[in-house]
């Protein structure tokens, strides 16, 4: 399987995919990933802290986290010896929208950003919602559609205006990829 750094910057001119998942049959998951209800994980403390280092590492929007978090509902962690390796976020507004997938930098090209998301899928399959949405840069188009299924159903140039939705809502207008 290709390796993937989901954690990488944004490169300068690279546009924003809109992607979406129609959980039809469980998803290959290749590390354990706990599944947890975000009251749970936030009874973690460590696993907090971890976390917001993380975020706050890899991520330059404080402001659109802040945004996000009210709609979050469930984190998917990946933990190697008690550490928190990779998490990703799950809003759930009306379908599943996937925020803020990070792994750390130790622990990349090695499956994990892949199994956080395949778990989230299997997991929306589980419960029956009829779709999974996430927005990403142009460059980790091979690890949501290849390693992970989802298809891309619009995206945003680089250097458009306006931010993209992160709350998961459909974009009003989406321009063909």
């Amino acid at each position: 399987m290709p390796t993937f750094d989901a954690g990488r910057r944004a490169l300068p001119g690279e546009g924003e995919l809109y992607y979406l998942h129609a959980p039809a049959r469980p998803r290959p998951v290749a590390h354990p990933v706990e599944f947890l209800p975000v009251a749970e994980f936030l009874a973690d403390e460590g696993a907090c802290r971890a976390l917001w280092e993380l975020l706050s590492g890899q991520f330059r929007t404080r402001s659109k986290f802040l945004a996000v978090w009210p709609c979050v509902r469930f984190v998917a962690a990946h933990r190697r010896g008690g550490e928190l390796a990779g998490a990703l976020l799950v809003s759930t507004p009306l379908n599943w929208q996937i925020d803020y997938v990070v792994v750390r930098p130790e622990w990349r090209g090695r499956g994990v950003a892949a199994a956080l998301v395949n778990e989230t899928v299997n997991q929306a399959l589980a419960r029956r919602v009829p779709y999974v949405m996430l927005t990403s840069r142009e460059g980790l188009r091979p690890l949501y559609e290849g390693a992970c299924g989802f298809g891309v159903v619009g995206g945003r140039p680089a250097g458009h205006p306006g931010a993209a939705p992160r709350t998961g809502a459909a974009p009003a207008a989406v321009a063909p990829v």
